[in-house]
């Protein structure tokens, strides 16, 4: 009995011997039964690094991409703004001169002229009053430059203090400034100034006047030495009797303060030109 049982288990240890011989040894092409198992265990692990680090690759690759495509963008905007305003400027100033000479001088003039700049700031006690923007006499702002936004319309002039690189704009719709304006329909003559609160007022227009109306479009005039005529800059929206000879009427200003995130400055004095 006790023979019978050596015998099985020195078979039992004969077979074990022999079945690890036999998953060590290659057979032709086919991995051992040692490598399925460390390929089984490791190869998930593997695939993980290497998705990681080929995410990893392609978040940095992407967010160079995208930071280029960004500033690329940006760009791209400055140079659509500013040559929305030299189109808007010529337009107007066009109208003006006959001679070829003269043409290429205003084509030159004009396009030398526009600085785009970012609005990085508004008056947060008043905030129809005034706003800062990122570019200063570094870069050739003075004061008295006119400033309009996107769409070619008045938004107000420089101001002092001018730093090396920032500036601030003292808008229409303070109640300091003052623009001399014109009804687009019949010229009619007047002063704007604004009532800090996103309007302005028309001023000086005699009662007697039925020439101005409600929904009509006012202009620069050119008239105040220093902004050029014919820039837009905003609507009437209403007609009241104020005083025993003027009118109170009441302007809505193109420009949207909301809105206002960039700006062209005119470097060059266009009352010259116009």
């Amino acid at each position: 009995m006790k023979e019978k049982k050596r015998f099985l288990l020195l078979l039992g240890l004969i077979f074990v011997h022999l079945l690890l011989i036999s998953i060590q040894v290659p057979k032709g092409s086919e991995p051992t039964y040692f490598e399925r198992v460390v390929f089984s265990v490791f190869t998930p692990v593997e695939h993980g690094v290497v998705s990681f680090f080929r995410g990893l690759k392609n978040f940095w690759r992407n967010y160079f991409y995208f930071r280029d495509v960004q500033q690329q963008n940006q760009s791209l905007r400055d140079e659509a703004l500013r040559l929305r305003q030299e189109n808007l400027a010529l337009k107007n100033l066009l109208l003006k001169f006959q001679g070829g000479k003269e043409i290429q001088e205003l084509l030159s003039t004009v396009s030398r002229s526009i600085l785009v700049a970012s609005v990085i700031g508004i008056d947060s006690s008043q905030i129809y009053k005034s706003i800062h923007l990122n570019k200063g006499s570094t870069d050739g702002v003075q004061k008295d430059m006119v400033v309009l936004d996107r769409r070619g319309r008045l938004v107000g002039r420089i101001v002092e203090p001018v730093s090396p690189r920032e500036s601030r704009v003292q808008l229409i719709s303070d109640e300091n400034s003052g623009v001399g304006v014109l009804t687009e329909r019949l010229r009619v003559v007047g002063i704007l100034q604004g009532d800090s609160g996103g309007k302005c007022r028309l001023k000086y227009i005699i009662k007697t006047n039925r020439e101005v109306m409600v929904d009509e479009e006012v202009l620069t005039s050119g008239l105040d030495g220093i902004y050029p005529s014919g820039i837009p800059v905003g609507r009437i929206v209403s007609i009241t009797e104020d005083t025993d000879l003027f009118k109170k009427i009441i302007v809505e200003p193109y420009f949207d303060l909301s809105d206002l995130d960039q700006v062209a400055v005119f470097t060059a004095d266009l009352r010259d030109l116009s």
